[in-house]
C-alpha cells in the first residue's frame, strides 16, 4: 500500500465504525490559508524553491460525529519555473471520519479526489488526482472551529499518455503537499444535550396512622381462681402479648392495663383484686421493655361482664365459676400512631385472646 495513501484508508475505517454512531445534521463552510509543496520540482529545474501559498475553500455535511462528506476548492500552488508557469488548482470531493478526543479536540483523516486544473510547459489539462488528508479540530465556540489541515495529492499534471515510448509526451508532473489554517463555521450545530441524572425523588413517608388496639386474655390463663400472681403459662401468654404490642410499633404509645373479675364475691374484694392483676400484667410488661411513665393501670372489678344473663341459672359454684370465665379478664389497650406504613404490619390480638379463653378455669 502507497503510504501517501493511508490517510485515505484511516478515513475509510473511521467512517465504518461510526455507521452506528447517532446522527447529528450538521453542515458547515470554511476557508483556510497556509503553504504548498511540490515535491518533484527539482525534476524540472534546480533552482526552483519547492514551496508556495495555498489557499482552500470548502462545504461540508457531518453525518454523525464521526462521518463527514467534503466539496472544496484548492488552488495549490503556482511556481515560475524558468519563465514558464506551474500551477494547480480545481475541486476537491472527500470522505471524513473523525475520531472526538474530547468536548473540544478532534482528529481526523480523509480520503476523495481532487479534479484539478493544471498549467505547464506543456499548456493546460484537466485530470483527478488521488487526495489523502489529516488534521485536528479544535472547537472554539457552539459554531467556529479552527483546524490545521494536511493533503496530499498524488501526481499532479500526470495524463495516461505521459512518459509512454513514442507518445511524444512529457509531462511536468509534480505530487503536491498542502498544510492550511482554516476557519470552520458551523451555523446549525447544536450543543450536545449532556446527561443529567433525573433527581432522584423521595416518597415522603407515609402518614403515620393512629393506632388504637386492645388485647384481651384471660384472667384463667394468667392467674389462680382468686389470685394475682402469675402462673406460668400466664408469663408464656404475656410474652407472646408484648410482642403483638412491638409489631404494633406505636410511636408516643400508651398502654392502659384494665382489670375485671366476675361476680363471685364481694364488690370490694373483686376491685382489689382486679387492680392488683392490672398492676402485675402491667409491671411484667414494663420489665419487658415498655417504658413505665407510659403504662398505667385501671381496675374494674366486675363491672361490664361478657357474659349477660346467660349464667344466672346456674346454681352449682364450681359449674357458676366455669361459665363466668369470660368475664375474668385482662384488657390492655394501646393507642399512639403507626410508625411504617400500614402494610408493614397487622397485628391481631383476638387468636391470642381465643386460645386463652379456651384454657380451661382454675
Amino acid at each position: 500500500m502507497n503510504i501517501r495513501l493511508k490517510p485515505v484508508w484511516i478515513a475509510l475505517a473511521l467512517a465504518t465504525g461510526a455507521a452506528q454512531a447517532a446522527p447529528v445534521h450538521d453542515w458547515y463552510i470554511g476557508a483556510g490559508a497556509g503553504w504548498a509543496w511540490a515535491h518533484d520540482l527539482d525534476d524540472f529545474s534546480k533552482d526552483v524553491s519547492n514551496d508556495d501559498t495555498a489557499y482552500n475553500a470548502f462545504a461540508g455535511y457531518n453525518f454523525t460525529e464521526n462521518l463527514g462528506a467534503e466539496l472544496g476548492y484548492l488552488s495549490g500552488g503556482d511556481w515560475d519555473v524558468n519563465g514558464h508557469e506551474f500551477s494547480n488548482q480545481g475541486a476537491t470531493l472527500s470522505i471524513l471520519g473523525r475520531l472526538p478526543l474530547n468536548d473540544i479536540f478532534s482528529v481526523f483523516a480523509e480520503g476523495g479526489g481532487y479534479l484539478y486544473s493544471v498549467k505547464s510547459i506543456n499548456g493546460s489539462e484537466d485530470n483527478l488526482a488521488p487526495l489523502a488528508g489529516l488534521g485536528m479540530t479544535a472547537r472554539l465556540h457552539d459554531w467556529i472551529d479552527i483546524q490545521a489541515r494536511y493533503r496530499y495529492m498524488v501526481r499532479v499534471g500526470d495524463d495516461s499518455d505521459n512518459d509512454k515510448v513514442g507518445s511524444g509526451t512529457q509531462r511536468w508532473v509534480s505530487d503536491i503537499s498542502t498544510a492550511t489554517i482554516e476557519l470552520v463555521l458551523h451555523p446549525n450545530r447544536t450543543v450536545a444535550a449532556v446527561p443529567v441524572a433525573a433527581p432522584m425523588v423521595v416518597a415522603p413517608p407515609p402518614a403515620p396512622e393512629p393506632v388504637d388496639q386492645t388485647f384481651n386474655l384471660s384472667s384463667d390463663v394468667l392467674f389462680a381462681f382468686g389470685k394475682a400472681e402469675l402462673k406460668p403459662e400466664g408469663m408464656a401468654a404475656l410474652d407472646d402479648l408484648y410482642q403483638q404490642i412491638v409489631d404494633v410499633k406505636p410511636k408516643d404509645g400508651n398502654a392502659m392495663v384494665m382489670g375485671y373479675t366476675d361476680r363471685i364475691g364481694s364488690d370490694a374484694n373483686n376491685q382489689a383484686l382486679s387492680e392488683a392483676r392490672a398492676r402485675t400484667v402491667a409491671n411484667f410488661l414494663i420489665g419487658k421493655g415498655l417504658p413505665a411513665d407510659k403504662v398505667s393501670i385501671q381496675g374494674n372489678g366486675e363491672s361490664n361482664p361478657v357474659t349477660g344473663t346467660q349464667c344466672d341459672d346456674v346454681k352449682a359454684r364450681a359449674a357458676l365459676i366455669d361459665c363466668l370465665a369470660p368475664d375474668r379478664r385482662v384488657e390492655i389497650r394501646v393507642t399512639g400512631v403507626q410508625e411504617a406504613a400500614p402494610a408493614a404490619t397487622e397485628p391481631t390480638a383476638e387468636p391470642a385472646a381465643e386460645s386463652a379463653a379456651e384454657q380451661p378455669a382454675q
